[in-house]
C-alpha cells in the first residue's frame, strides 16, 4: 500500500517512467545478497549475458500559468524537455557502475511555469533565461560487497529516508527538498559512500554514511577531511511495524536526527516521521518595525534549538468491481516547527532574505546593494514555509476496462495561512510505448498565503539587472514592484522509454 501511495503522490509521471535504481538495486537484495536485481526499466537489450546495458527516456513537456488580472494570452509558458542516457554496467554478480546523465532545454526560455517559480522571473531577479540545453550528471556510482557481507556504494547516488510522501523533513542526503507539485523530480544525487550490512535473521538493515557534499545545501565544498560528514540509519522490523532511525553530521552543519514508524492497522498503511535537529540550515526572521520598507522591516533571529518537525499519515486501499480494481485515499499532515506564523513576510524571503549574518543597512549605505546582493535561495523553500499543512489525494488506476489509464487528485494546503491548491493528474499509454500525461492545477484561498501569493512591494525596494545574484538597491525614490497571483495552471507531456 505504502508503494501504491508514493506512486500516486509523485504522481502517474512518475510511476510509468523510467527509474532510478531502488536500493535492493543498488546494494543487492538483502534476501539474497549475491543475486542482482533485473535491469532498470526501458533498457536496451542486446542479449542476456551482455554484461552493458543503456537505456533512458525522452521527455517532452509544455505547461502554462496564468495569473489575476491577467489576459489569457499573456500566461507565461514553458517547454522543459529532456532527455535520459544511463550505462549500467555488471560484469558479475558482485559489481556494478552505474553512470546517467540528463540534458534539458528549454526552447520557449520561459521558467517552470509554477505558482512560484516565476515569482523571481517577474521581479527581474533571476538569471535571463537560457533557450541551450543544459547537461547535469545525476548519478555515477559503484556497487560492491565486501565477503558478501557488507555492501558498497561509492558516488553520486540517490538515497531517501523517511516515509513521508508530500512532506519528507529527515530526507537528509537530498539538500534540496523536493516539490510535490513537481511533475518530474530533477534534483541531482549526492556523492557520498554508503555501506549496508544487512542482518537477514531478523530482516534489519544497517547503513554507514560518508558525506562528500554539503548537507545544507549551502553549495560549500567539502574540500578537507575534517569537512566529510557522517552518517548512520538502522531499519528494524518489529512485527507488523517498520522502525527507522538515522542521523547526520558534518562540521559547518548542526547535527540532525530522525524517526520514522510505519505500519499497517486493519485496511489503514499508517506513518509517521520526526526530524529533529539544533539548528535550520537557513536564517530566521521576525519583524521589527511594520512601518518600514522591506529592508529594514525584518532582523535576523537565533536559529538554534530543538525545533521538530512532524509528519503523520496514512492511505486506505479498498476493491471495488472485478479484475481487482481499486481506488486508494490517503492523508498526510505536516507540523514544520521552523514555519513562519505570518504570510506577510513571505515577500522578504523570496526577493531580500541575505545570506549572510550583518545587519540590513539603511537606505542612504552606500554598500546597500550588498546586503541583497547575497540573496538566499533557500529562504524560500515552498511547502514549509509555514508552521501547518495538509494534504489529501486520491488514486484510480486502471479504472474497469481502462487498463491504460490512472487519475490523481491531490490537494495542498497551508493551514497557517490559509491557502491551497488542487491538482488533477491523467496518464494514458498509447501506441503500446508512448505515455500521455496532463495535468491542471488551481489555486486558491487567502491572497498572500503560500498558493495564492502576489507581491506589491513598496518603492524602497528596486531589483536593478539581472543574473543570478542581482543588484538591489534601495533609491529614495522608485516604482513599485507587483507581481499578481497565481490562479491555475496546466500542461501536457509525451514521454517515451528507450
Amino acid at each position: 500500500m505504502r508503494t501504491l501511495a508514493l506512486a500516486l503522490l509523485l504522481g502517474p509521471v512518475l510511476a510509468l517512467a523510467q527509474e532510478r535504481p531502488e536500493e535492493a538495486e543498488m546494494f543487492g537484495s538483502t534476501a539474497a545478497p549475491a543475486s542482482q536485481p533485473p535491469p532498470p526499466e526501458g533498457l536496451i537489450k542486446k542479449d542476456q549475458e551482455d554484461p552493458l546495458k543503456i537505456g533512458g527516456q525522452v521527455y517532452l513537456r509544455g505547461q502554462a500559468a496564468w495569473y489575476e488580472h491577467q489576459s489569457a494570452g499573456d500566461g507565461p509558458l514553458s517547454t522543459p524537455n529532456l532527455v535520459d542516457l544511463f550505462l549500467d554496467a555488471r560484469p558479475n554478480d558482485r559489481v556494478r557502475a552505474f553512470a546517467l546523465a540528463r540534458t534539458s532545454w528549454n526552447p520557449t526560455g520561459g521558467g517552470s511555469a509554477g505558482p512560484f517559480q516565476d515569482l523571481l522571473g517577474a521581479l527581474g531577479a533571476t538569471a535571463a533565461p537560457s533557450t541551450q540545453p543544459r547537461a547535469v550528471l545525476d548519478q555515477l556510482w559503484l556497487n560492491f560487497d565486501v565477503d558478501r557481507k557488507v555492501f558498497v556504494t561509492a558516488g553520486k547516488q540517490h538515497v531517501k529516508w523517511g516515509v513521508g510522501k508530500f512532506w519528507n523533513p529527515t530526507d537528509y542526503l537530498h539538500p534540496t527538498k523536493r516539490d510535490p507539485l513537481a511533475v518530474f523530480d530533477a534534483r541531482t544525487g549526492t556523492t557520498m559512500i554508503r555501506a549496508h550490512v544487512p542482518w537477514e535473521k531478523y530482516g534489519w538493515n544497517f547503513y554507514g554514511i560518508g558525506l562528500l557534499e554539503d548537507a545544507s545545501g549551502a553549495a560549500q565544498p567539502v574540500d578537507t577531511v575534517g569537512r566529510v560528514g557522517g552518517g548512520a540509519r538502522a531499519e528494524l522490523v518489529l512485527g507488523p511495524a517498520e522502525l527507522g532511525l538515522d542521523a547526520v553530521v558534518q562540521k559547518g552543519n548542526h547535527p540532525r536526527f530522525g524517526v520514522d514508524l510505519s505500519a499497517g492497522v486493519w485496511e489503514l498503511d499508517l506513518y509517521s516521521e520526526l526530524a529533529v535537529r539544533t539548528q535550520t540550515d537557513v536564517g530566521r526572521w521576525k519583524e521589527v518595525d511594520a512601518s518600514a520598507g522591506l529592508n529594514q522591516r525584518y532582523a535576523r533571529i537565533g536559529n538554534d534549538g530543538f525545533e521538530p518537525q512532524l509528519v503523520v499519515g496514512g492511505s486506505w486501499t479498498r476493491q471495488y468491481g472485478k479484475d481487482q480494481d481499486t481506488f486508494t485515499l490517503g492523508l498526510e499532515y505536516f507540523w514544520n516547527g521552523y514555519g513562519y506564523d505570518d504570510p506577510h513576510i513571505y515577500p522578504f524571503l523570496l526577493v531580500g532574505a541575505p545570506a549572510w549574518n550583518g545587519k540590513p543597512p539603511t537606505a542612504g549605505d552606500t554598500a546597500a546593494s550588498d546586503y541583497l546582493t547575497f540573496r538566499d535561495p533557500r529562504a524560500f523553500t515552498s511547502f514549509y514555509l509555514g508552521r501547518h499543512y495538509l494534504g489529501a489525494y486520491a488514486m484510480l488506476p486502471q479504472p474497469g476496462s481502462w487498463n491504460d489509464t490512472t487519475f490523481t487528485l491531490s490537494v495542498l494546503g497551508n493551514v497557517t495561512d490559509k491557502s491551497f491548491v488542487v491538482r488533477l493528474d491523467h496518464s494514458v499509454l498509447v501506441n503500446t510505448y508512448l505515455r500521455v500525461e496532463t495535468f491542471v492545477s488551481v489555486n486558491g484561498g487567502a491572497k498572500g498565503g503560500e498558493f495564492r501569493l502576489g507581491l506589491d512591494l513598496d518603492p524602497q525596494l528596486v531589483v536593478k539587472g539581472a543574473g543570478t545574484d542581482p543588484d538591489i538597491y534601495f533609491p529614495a525614490q522608485g516604482s513599485t514592484l507587483s507581481v499578481p497571483a497565481p490562479v491555475m495552471s496546466a500542461g501536457v507531456a509525451v514521454r517515451v522509454s528507450l
